[in-house]
């Protein structure tokens, strides 16, 4: 004999389950997001520039980087180059609809800046390179290392390159989406609680 009850209700659980899966589909499909920390101390006492660029293949128009969580200590000028809109206040997106695409920060050396990046990848084949790097006041020698510090190398249907130039300065790690963390503890809860539901007899 069957307990209706508890059979509906599992029925339901797991049809929320594959509910909520599919609601979190559309986020699993963009890209990676990282925490990226960048140490300046080395230079402490002087200005120069945070750049970030994302720049990559013609066929990538679709692609879009999108830096928040800004952190250091920034000062008011701001350059921007090519699809590029937003500032350090709220968050930074770089397209990739133009040859070249920068954001350059001016900041003042001496501590510790950081910022949260995700990105969209769009459907191209050649991909597209998300870059980290520092310049002096006047924006002719690179800081750290003889160009970017760190590259982020995004091609669709392939594991993102994460490469570091000079980790003593810095670091980079991957952290999970918003969205990732609700889908989990919603398949978490969904499965404890179809677990204890009594079993149909």
């Amino acid at each position: 004999m069957f307990n209706f009850t508890s059979l509906h209700v599992k029925s339901f659980l797991r049809a929320l389950l594959a509910f909520s899966i599919a609601i979190g589909a559309p986020a699993a499909l963009a890209g990676p997001m990282y925490r990226v920390s960048v140490d300046t101390s080395a230079w402490a006492g002087s200005t120069g520039f945070l750049s970030l660029g994302f720049n990559g293949g013609g066929d990538t128009q679709d692609a879009m980087a999108r830096a928040t969580g800004f952190s250091g200590d920034f000062l008011e000028e701001a350059r921007r180059e090519g699809d590029v809109r937003g500032d350090v206040g709220s968050s930074v997106i770089l397209g990739n609809t133009t040859g070249y695409n920068f954001f350059d920060q001016a900041v003042a050396f001496g501590g510790l800046f950081s910022f949260d990046v995700g990105f969209d990848i769009g459907d191209g084949v050649f991909g597209t390179l998300f870059s980290v790097a520092l310049f002096n006041q006047a924006f002719d020698t690179y800081l750290g290392f003889d160009g970017d510090l760190l590259t982020i190398d995004l091609i669709p249907g392939e594991p993102t390159t994460v490469t570091v130039f000079n980790p003593d300065l810095v670091e980079v790690a991957q952290v999970p989406e918003p969205g990732d963390w609700l889908l989990l503890a919603t398949g978490l809860l969904l499965l404890a609680a179809s677990r204890r539901l009594p079993q149909r007899r």
